[in-house]
């Protein structure tokens, strides 16, 4: 395997983010927190070109790179807060773009998209597919057809059912095609290789989270089917992964054979013998998805707890021996890092490839099959330092019920033991988790001296369906005590000074900061609550966040369900887990920060907070920035909030408030 070390310098230069080489200083929030050069990378079906994503202000925008003579042929961007969330290789010289809203740095959601297309040097760009009232999935860009993509047009004069359509990148017509099959609770639609629908998932869902029914179909030959998995579960999980590459098998994610304390393996299913296999399954975690060759070919299946976890599978290397050395080189090229192949040519013998890791923030490689170099592209952050970077250690904690919980920890450079300690909760709380990789936020920590220790809790996806259960209506309580039980492992195993801990945490985090400080008051030394929800009478009530205020009688019943399964039966049994209604406990001191433009956590939460601290005479510190949403996204807001939370941390429980204490207990 050899790799060219080249840079897109052209790249850096039209976007104006180059910058100086740098210093013996530790990395700067500027540096950390910057917008990065490229975020998304794809190479078009004849190889000529890639196109990419990147961040200017508040936008998300794409370019178009001719790869022959590395010139920028087109570029396109929406305006204000509209980021370019995906894209797609239409054909040879068109591109495909889903565009939507997104008002904060924590809002990964974004606001309904749309639809634009473009050709590759910005002519002919037209906005091919709106809201009015219809969602859309992208099922198969049809590379090979110079017209048309398929879709799942998802409208309300359907009741939400998805239908299959073609739909023209030119003009926007849709053309209805009507295979598929006939369920009232039809969800989704898959595509085989070829473009063609050949699977279909019906849900109907009951009151609660816990009463869904999921029906499953595939056609075989010209006829739609019912397939049966024997489940051992009472609500199993299946997600589609793709079809392999004769169209003869569909490969899938499943906890179905596991009747408790499940994780999702890989399966294969046969569309001839009507058998399912199971193919791959990790000890900790969920797979993640299939390892697959430039030309498309499925060779294994992935995870990641820490560093990925790669498996092939047997009977496809015995089948497959050239293309298996071939992907296993391309691994093994980079053994500290994540590889993915983001996309191929038409003919697979050119890949994007992306390689990042916990010290490698992002990279883009041109992949030649044929004579098995790697070219360099480009770099997500370029100007940034690796060296500096610190190692993210996944690591196993026991709660206090015997529960083991996943963990990550980041320690600085030059010391492990009896550390200033920041427990960083994720938002959410229920799917998502910290995972291991690239994260700007303990790193910056690591910088000035401060270890950061990041809990999936109960509650956190990543680790099947019944883990994450363990989570529902536990604001406050074991998903809480999680947090508790893991700083306590961290004092145990001399990692954390105790006298120098705080939590901090955006979202639901935020949440989990006051409500730490609350239950635990004499575990924290300070929290910093960062858009946080504090409030969850409110909450519970609706407190004018977009999804308490979504239209129609469907989105009231999918708050009505969410709230009453997953957060608590009624507003009134959630006071004695609101941090607003007990703030008479906290000792801790605070830092509140948050976006007057928040709309997924309305700023009313901060307010009430700050209202209740008043009331008591409980001084805090306070930052808010109006224009800003769910998380700061401009890069100065971002700099000025991690600057002032060095400071409070430095403050409160750094090396100069360890020395100040010293003094005052001195004699």
């Amino acid at each position: 395997m050899t790799i060219v070390p080249r840079f897109l310098f052209v790249l850096a230069l039209m976007l104006g983010s180059f910058a100086g080489f740098a210093t013996e200083d530790p990395l700067s929030a500027r540096e950390l927190f910057g917008k990065s050069l490229v975020k998304t990378m794809k190479i078009s079906p004849d190889g000529k070109h890639v196109a990419l994503t990147y961040e200017e202000g508040s936008e998300v925008k794409l370019a178009v790179m001719n790869l022959s003579n590395e010139r920028i042929v087109g570029g396109f961007e929406f305006g204000d807060n509209m980021h370019v969330l995906n894209f797609w290789w239409g054909s040879d010289t068109r591109v495909v773009m889903s565009v939507g809203e997104v008002t904060g740095n924590l809002d990964n959601l974004g606001r309904p998209g749309m639809l634009f297309a473009a050709n590759v040097d910005g002519t002919r760009r037209q906005q091919i597919f709106g809201q009015n009232l219809s969602g859309f999935q992208v099922l198969d860009p049809l590379p090979d057809d110079d017209r048309n993509i398929l879709i799942a047009r998802y409208h309300a004069a359907d009741g939400g059912e998805p239908k299959g359509n073609l739909l023209d990148m030119y003009d926007g017509e849709l053309d209805f095609l009507g295979d598929q099959p006939v369920d009232p609770d039809m969800a989704g639609l898959v595509a085989d290789n070829d473009g063609k629908l050949r699977g279909a998932v019906a849900v109907k869902v009951g009151d609660t989270l816990d009463d869904i029914q999921l029906r499953l179909y595939a056609k075989v030959d010209d006829d739609w089917e019912q397939i049966e998995l024997d489940s051992q579960r009472a609500r199993p999980s299946v997600n589609f992964l793709g079809f392999s590459s004769d169209n003869e098998q569909i490969y899938f994610s499943s906890n179905h054979d596991m009747p408790s304390g499940d994780r999702y393996g890989v399966f294969r299913f046969d569309l001839t013998t009507r058998r399912a296999e199971l193919l791959y399954r990790h000890e900790h975690v969920n797979a993640r998805g299939l390892l697959r060759t430039p030309s498309g070919k499925v060779l294994g299946a992935w995870s990641s707890f820490g560093p990925a976890d790669y498996s092939l599978f047997d009977d496809q290397v015995e089948a497959l021996p050239e293309d298996a050395r071939m992907l296993a080189g391309l691994l093994n090229a980079f053994p500290n890092d994540n590889v993915f192949v983001t996309s191929s040519t038409r003919e697979g013998d050119k890949a994007v490839v992306f390689v990042t890791g916990d010290r490698n923030p992002g990279e883009f490689y041109l992949f030649d099959t044929g004579s098995m170099q790697l070219q360099f592209l480009s770099a997500s952050f370029p100007n940034l330092d690796k060296d500096k970077l610190v190692p993210m250690e996944p690591v196993r904690i026991e709660a206090r019920d015997g529960l083991m919980l996943n963990a990550l920890l980041t320690r600085p450079a030059d010391a492990k033991e009896q550390l200033p300690l920041i427990l960083n909760v994720h938002g959410g709380p229920f799917g998502p988790y910290d995972a291991w990789g690239f994260n700007p936020e303990p790193q910056f920590f690591a910088q000035h001296g401060y270890a950061t220790l990041q809990v999936n809790f109960r509650g956190s996806g990543n680790r099947g369906d019944d883990f994450q259960r363990a989570g529902w209506r536990e604001w406050g309580g074991k998903m809480q005590d999680d947090l508790t039980d893991s700083v306590q492992w961290a004092i145990d195993q001399g990692i954390a000074d105790p006298e120098r801990i705080c939590i901090y945490g955006g979202s639901y985090g935020g949440y989990a900061t006051l409500m730490g400080v609350v239950k635990t008051p004499d575990l924290y030394q300070c929290g910093v609550g960062y858009v946080g929800v504090y409030d969850l009478v409110w909450f519970r009530d609706g407190d004018g966040s977009d999804f308490s205020m979504g239209q129609g009688a469907q989105a009231r019943r999918n708050f009505e369900r969410f709230m009453s399964s997953a957060v608590g039966e009624d507003p009134e049994s959630l006071r004695p887990v609101s941090p607003v209604h007990h703030v008479d406990k906290i000792k801790a001191d605070l830092f509140i920060v948050h976006g007057g433009s928040d709309v997924r956590v309305p700023i009313g939460h901060a307010e009430r907070l700050r209202e209740a601290l008043d009331k008591i005479g409980k001084p805090y510190e306070w930052m808010v920035k109006e224009e800003e949403g769910h998380g700061f996204y401009d890069v100065d807001n971002r700099v000025d909030l991690y600057t002032s939370m060095l400071a409070f941390f430095d403050r409160h429980i750094g090396d100069t408030a360890e020395a100040a204490t010293a003094s005052v207990d001195t004699p």
